[in-house]
């Protein structure tokens, strides 16, 4: 007689197995974005989290473990409110894709609730500051550079978008931004003054280079370590740095972008549904900033109207 065989059924699958098939999920969610790679990488990170929190199945987590992960990452964790709100935001986005995608039947973020925030105020320049950076930017080292490096910033590029710029993304007027965060891409419009600033920059470095190449960046480095190269995030940011030494203010490139989104809607009084197209936002929520400082403005101006006619 045989000896018998014994089968194990709902036999548990081994951690790292599972860990893989989590992992896959994530992986493909990943890849239906269409994310740059830092992105990318924020959203691993915070999807990260809830794993190394929770070794559960994507299809056996509960919106009370949900809630209890919440509870995690604000009291022990002790993240702000904006990064829990952040990973909280990864989370309901991933599994509002498996549910689409049916991997699973339920989504068990629906009712978990973000914190609330106090809404942000624009950082953007003040006029006089704007013109103490000009005058000390006639102070650099590399001055043309510098004051076409400013004059874009102005027109609300992001710093990463502004080192990826090549000499055939300047044409006609505009520059041309064909990666962006949150796939933003798009055409800028540059005043007259942002022209003018960028054709000196460009016709001196005519003068010292053999030939400008459509392909070549648009913005180089002038350090002892990198002269001639790409400049990149870190030279930005050491161009700022140096500007704010030397003016007292507080600045950084994006307060670049503040301005010009606050000058839009505050000086321009352009609708928002196109100042929004000019900056390239794609969520209400992070522009409502730029409205909220034009409704203050015309609540103060209406109070002094209404005041003189009241003496």
């Amino acid at each position: 007689m045989p000896e018998p065989i014994l089968i194990l059924y709902n036999q548990p699958q081994p951690k790292a197995i599972a860990t893989n098939v989590r992992q896959s999920r994530v992986d493909e969610f990943l890849d239906s974005r269409s994310l740059q790679p830092k992105s990318r990488k924020a959203y691993q990170a915070d999807l990260q989290i809830f794993m190394d929190w929770c070794d559960l199945p994507w299809a056996d987590v509960s919106r009370r473990k949900v809630t209890q992960f919440k509870t995690f990452l604000l009291k022990e964790r002790g993240l702000a409110l904006s990064s829990l709100n952040r990973v909280l935001c990864t989370l309901k986005s991933f599994y509002r894709w498996m549910l689409l995608s049916e991997y699973i039947t339920a989504d068990p973020t629906i009712g978990i609730q973000q914190e609330r925030l106090p809404e942000p105020d624009s950082q953007d320049l003040e006029d006089e500051e704007v013109v103490r950076i000009y005058e000390a930017i006639n102070l650099s080292k590399v001055v043309l550079r510098d004051r076409a490096l400013f004059s874009v910033l102005l027109h609300g590029l992001r710093a990463e978008e502004v080192c990826r710029l090549n000499i055939e993304d300047y044409c006609n007027g505009e520059l041309v931004i064909k990666e962006a965060k949150w796939d933003s891409k798009g055409e800028v419009p540059l005043t007259k003054l942002g022209i003018q600033d960028l054709d000196a920059y460009l016709d001196w470095r005519k003068e010292k280079e053999d030939e400008l190449l459509p392909e070549s960046p648009l913005f180089v480095s002038y350090s002892n370590r990198s002269q001639g190269k790409r400049l990149t995030y870190w030279g930005i940011r050491h161009v700022m740095d140096d500007l704010a030494e030397k003016t007292g203010i507080a600045l950084h490139s994006h307060r670049g972008r503040h301005t010009f989104a606050t000058n839009l809607i505050v000086k321009y009084e352009l609708d928002p549904s196109l100042a929004m197209e000019l900056t390239r936002h794609r969520d209400i929520r992070s522009f409502k900033r730029y409205t909220n400082r034009k409704n203050k403005l015309a609540a103060k101006r209406a109070f002094l109207r209404a005041a003189e006619k009241l003496q």
